[in-house]
């Protein structure tokens, strides 16, 4: 135990894996490389979008209730290029059924290159190996919304994930939890959302090495989103605030342009929290491009006094778009209408109109609840009258 407690304190002096801890908060909480948002598309726009979906990368990270919005099967796989030779690398999986959701896995690793150690003596020994790994499994569908339009309602989101750290011939294990809620609306010719998220919730115990125990790296989230057009080419904002449970909470916003749906201009802003240099906000700034079912993204970030940091991915959907939402048949989609224009009869006291349309709803949805309580209704408005 003696030789990890020296080699922890070198590490967070005098070792480039300390910068991981530096910028990702206070250092009390163990795994905190899990806070890291390695989607390009997020981190261009300043690490938000937890109310915006279409991301299967950003979706891992932010806010699993976001992969609803996926019909294709997608993998994904991101490089992020961090300073002083610390890498990390993910690849996710997102795979849709037919009216059942959007089921997804994610790997996502960080290794570091082997520096000299010490005891407290200052006497070498040797070098150390460092690396980290997160394995995720997660679902989202939607609960319910209206029935003629499939992109808005309320979605749910919620996952798993096995995370292990190691440190020279020391490793830490812990199981996870991720939640995830999204409110989706039509608003002003685009759509509004709000989402929230709570990512790395503990089961019981953190991260423990031996005898040591750290906390998990929870981090919670909220924001809201708004996606429209702009001279015909789709346009989206994200506004954040994020809270991890050993840091203070902080903000960020993004905006993203997609010109000729083909080339993506992202910018972000990200002010002071777990991932900046305190007391300075940061600007990011990334581009994409769309090549069919093809998608390439890059980020471009800083951290103030520690190098740029680069992000790019490859994505690519394939297979049939999947109707992910349960929905309504034909039949019953016609048998809405019906008893849509009953209610308009009923508030104009027409009441045998509306008997007349109710007749029409139960032929083509014999059990439709809507149509029995109305017809019961009309019937009863029509006996009062009498």
């Amino acid at each position: 135990m003696k030789k990890f407690i020296t080699l922890s304190a070198i590490i967070f002096i005098s070792t480039p894996f300390s910068n991981i801890y530096a910028l990702c908060g206070s250092g009390e909480d163990g795994g905190v490389f899990m806070r890291v948002v390695q989607s390009p598309r997020a981190a261009a726009m300043g690490d938000s979008g937890v109310a915006i979906g279409g991301d299967i990368l950003a979706s891992v990270s932010l806010n699993p209730a976001t992969l609803s919005s996926l019909r294709y099967k997608e993998i994904g796989f991101v490089y992020t290029s961090w300073f002083e030779d610390i890498a990390m690398q993910q690849l996710a999986y997102a795979h849709p059924f037919d009216k059942n959701g959007v089921l997804a896995a994610s790997i996502s690793m960080l290794q570091v290159e082997s520096f000299d150690g010490y005891d407290n003596f200052e006497t070498p020994m040797g070098d150390v190996e460092s690396s980290d790994m997160v394995i995720s499994l997660l679902y989202s569908r939607r609960l319910f919304g209206p029935w003629n339009d499939l992109r808005n309602g309320l979605f749910m989101g919620a996952g798993v994930k096995y995370a292990k750290e190691k440190l020279d011939t020391v490793s830490a294990n812990t199981t996870l939890f991720d939640l995830g809620a999204l409110w989706v609306l039509p608003a002003g010719g685009g759509r509004f959302s709000i989402g929230a998220s709570a990512s790395s919730l503990p089961n019981s115990n953190g991260f423990k090495f031996d005898t040591e125990q750290d906390p998990a790296p929870t981090i919670y989230r909220g924001g809201i989103g708004y996606t429209t057009t702009l001279f015909g080419d789709p346009l989206a904002l994200a506004f954040d605030l994020r809270k991890p449970s050993d840091d203070d909470t902080g903000y960020s916003f993004g905006i993203e342009y997609i010109l000729k749906n083909i080339v993506a201009f992202r910018f972000g802003f990200l002010n002071e929290n777990d991932m900046t240099d305190k007391g300075i906000g940061k600007f990011r700034f990334g581009a994409g491009f769309n090549l069919k079912l093809i998608k390439i993204d890059y980020a471009l970030t800083s951290y103030g006094d520690f190098d740029l940091t680069h992000r790019i991915s490859l994505s690519m959907k394939f297979g049939s778009p999947i109707d992910v939402t349960p929905h309504l048949t034909p039949e019953e989609e016609n048998a809405v209408w019906h008893i849509e224009k009953a209610k308009e009869y009923m508030g104009q006291n027409r009441y045998y109109d509306a008997i007349v349309e109710l007749n029409e709803a139960l032929k083509l949805d014999p059990k439709n609840r809507d149509a029995l309580r109305l017809m019961e209704k009309s019937k009863d408005m029509i006996d009062t009258i009498r």
